[in-house]
């Protein structure tokens, strides 16, 4: 029938016609729900070819809302809630649609088990790499390789409230603004200066800059025996290696090797936790230079 086709594109996108803007989506068929999980299961590639990150929870939504616009928002709520959010437009969507966009086939249970505040979803641009930190940066944190998004979620939580001056990530990395990761750690790390590099472009950097590349590793310098800072040096940079195989051995080779004597740092999920108490240990005993 000649209804039917038109039937079936109102079942998919509905506009509200008293708020210009406002959606409802039915339908896992539509184009914004292909979308969406793009941005979920893509992979960094796929975020960064368009420019954006997905967010997943309210609180986390409204807290980055405070301050930054959202492309839009997707959420079960009713219409009168909408006003809260900080976003260009927002989309109201089935909660079956929304979890079919977070959970693979099988998770099903697991997501009826989930808070309802946390089936509301947020895309949003992601913060631009640097090409250089300014000023000259002291306390640079290496990410290499990490591969587990809570341990990407420690390190820098820590790394923002040790007050680092920026982040270096390998290609290996899991992506720091998946929303696994900016949920975990409630994108404290949002606005911090980062840039990815091979490890030739990291060595360079921190020659550059006068920093002691430095390396966790179970056969490195006891942290105890952490010398203070030489004036050859105006500062250092950390390097966090993968969990299961540790720092590159490309980048290794530049480095000066530092081990907490309690913890293996490879072949651990602790990895997050052993680059905190390096990061700490470091910032007392090199502290800044004027």
């Amino acid at each position: 029938h000649s209804w039917q086709p038109r039937l079936s594109r109102l079942q998919n996108l509905r506009t509200v016609g008293t708020m210009s803007g406002f959606y409802d989506i039915l339908s896992i068929r539509n184009p914004a729900v292909k979308e969406l999980f793009r941005l979920r299961a893509g992979g960094r590639r796929a975020r960064l070819q368009r420019g954006l990150s997905l967010v997943r929870g309210r609180q986390l939504i409204h807290s980055l809302g405070d301050y930054f616009k959202f492309k839009e928002v997707y959420t079960y709520e009713p219409r009168d809630s909408f006003s809260a959010y900080n976003a260009e437009r927002v989309v109201r969507v089935q909660k079956a649609v929304l979890q079919h966009v977070l959970f693979p086939p099988g998770r099903e249970e697991y997501a009826k088990r989930l808070d309802d505040d946390e089936l509301v979803l947020g895309t949003i641009q992601q913060p631009e790499p640097v090409a250089e930190f300014h000023p000259a940066p002291q306390w640079l944190l290496a990410v290499d390789g990490i591969k587990h998004p809570e341990n990407m979620s420690l390190l820098l939580s820590s790394a923002v409230a040790l007050k680092f001056d920026g982040v270096v990530f390998n290609s290996e990395c899991v992506d720091p603004f998946s929303y696994k990761v900016l949920e975990s750690s409630q994108a404290v790390a949002w606005t911090m200066p980062h840039r990815y590099a091979t490890p030739g472009q990291l060595v360079e950097l921190c020659q550059r800059h006068g920093l002691m590349l430095c390396a966790a590793s179970v056969d490195g310098m006891p942290l105890a025996e952490l010398p203070e800072r030489s004036s050859k040096h105006k500062g250092f940079c950390l390097t966090i290696g993968n969990e299961a195989r540790g720092v590159s051995p490309d980048l290794m080779r530049s480095c000066t090797k530092v081990a907490l004597p309690m913890s293996e740092l490879m072949d651990s999920l602790n990895a997050g936790v052993a680059g905190g108490v390096l990061m700490h240990a470091f910032a007392c005993t090199w502290g800044r230079t004027l």
